[in-house]
């Protein structure tokens, strides 16, 4: 990634001075720029979009590469989207969650439209610092002074948040990957936000709303949004463990520890602050490991993150194998403190329980030391319902019992 980035940076200014048609940077970043970042963090072809431009007809005074999630948008004209943005006079490039201005000129008109993404960017931006530290949420600049040029402005109005990678102190590729993939996650907790999920019906709710700063996010029908790890919540519990002694395989009884190696799962993790999907990476990690030593390995291409790729409605977070090849639905939850620790979970997660008990796994990961990198993790197999004392703090008014 450090590569393709720098390619650009130290070679951009100097193929502007020559016909763009079929100009050997214009293909590379056209054509092998999606290959590159794909490669980088193996991005799911099925889930999302990869997409050079260097202009059409003639030279962008700001090329990019964006990805896009299918669900939402596959054009930078509308929509939010995660895009490299270089600089116009090719200092530096930005990693930016931006949204497409042209829908916003295109509605408004150039005046207006420049007022109302700026509406939805700052409400965004309020929303995603309570969950983020990693990202910047400072305006952007792209040095494309004394041009007027719409579509750069728009990438500057339509900013999100992101990080600003300069020329002259490149991170390597290892870094890069790993700000894309934190990047990535904020654009999940974007789309998991998304009214009715839909992009313009979002816009139009925060532009009326842009003074309340935060969403009203609105709750799925089995409540499962999924912010479910987050330490925050522990004070609020709705589910206590029972102190009875737990039926499961006695290989699964032993708490057990390990020191994740190759990967920073906090640091891939802590864009979006969330415990949670920390443990999910690494019970991922885990999970293929097993396999892999057990000589397994046509099975580990079909383990899945669930809820990374398809959402948090699902009733468990990772799909694996055990050693005969039976699926494995596994839901993880996790806490930096002990194994004692109360959790949430979902209906939906309950009854997905009882009604796969002999392929349901709940991880539980507990005493996560963030700087040593180390978990430790029990298992539970089987109907939840049965072996938890569940404490309910929710119910549905259906209406009065009588009247004043």
């Amino acid at each position: 990634m450090q590569k393709l980035l720098l390619n650009i940076l130290e070679n951009y200014k100097l193929a502007k001075l020559s016909n763009l048609t079929d100009h050997e940077l214009a293909v590379y970043v056209r054509q092998q720029s999606a290959d590159v970042l794909a490669n980088a963090i193996s991005i799911d072809s099925e889930k999302y979009k990869v997409k050079g431009s260097v202009g059409q007809g003639q030279w962008a005074d700001v090329p990019w590469i964006a990805v896009f999630d299918k669900s939402i948008t596959q054009s930078a004209t509308e929509g939010y989207y995660i895009v490299y943005l270089f600089r116009a006079d090719m200092s530096g490039v930005y990693l930016s969650l931006n949204q497409g201005w042209t829908y916003f000129k295109n509605r408004y008109k150039t005046k207006l439209g420049r007022e109302k993404i700026t509406q939805v960017s700052n409400v965004w931006k309020n929303e995603l610092s309570s969950t983020l530290n990693d990202f910047s949420y400072e305006k952007i600049n792209l040095k494309n002074e004394g041009k007027m040029n719409s579509l750069v402005e728009g990438y500057e109005l339509g900013h999100i948040c992101g990080k600003f990678y300069s020329v002259e102190d490149m991170p390597s590729s290892e870094e890069l990957g790993w700000d894309l993939q934190n990047l990535i996650g904020v654009y999940r907790e974007v789309k998991g936000k998304l009214k009715q999920g839909s992009v313009e019906k979002t816009n139009d709710y925060l532009i009326v709303n842009s003074n309340m700063g935060l969403l009203d996010v609105e709750k799925t029908e089995d409540d499962s949004y999924g912010i479910e790890s987050s330490i925050e919540n522990y004070n609020e519990s709705k589910l206590k463990l029972n102190s009875v002694p737990i039926s499961f395989a006695a290989e699964e009884q032993k708490s057990r520890s390990f020191t994740p190696k190759k990967i920073d799962f906090i640091k891939q993790a802590k864009s979006q602050k969330k415990l949670g999907y920390a443990g999910e990476l690494i019970v991922l990690k885990y999970e293929k490991d097993f396999l892999e030593r057990a000589g397994k390995s046509n099975l580990i291409k079909k383990v899945k993150h669930v809820s990374d790729e398809e959402g948090d409605g699902a009733g468990y977070d990772i799909l694996s194998f055990d050693l005969d090849g039976n699926e494995k639905y596994i839901e993880v939850k996790t806490t930096k403190l002990n194994s004692d620790t109360p959790f949430y979970l979902t209906d939906n997660e309950l009854e997905f329980s009882k009604k796969e008990a002999s392929n349901y796994y709940l991880y539980r990961v507990y005493d996560f030391d963030i700087q040593a990198n180390q978990a430790k993790f029990y298992i539970l197999h089987g109907d939840l319902t049965n072996m938890l004392s569940l404490k309910p703090q929710n119910y549905i008014v259906e209406g009065l019992l009588c009247s004043k």
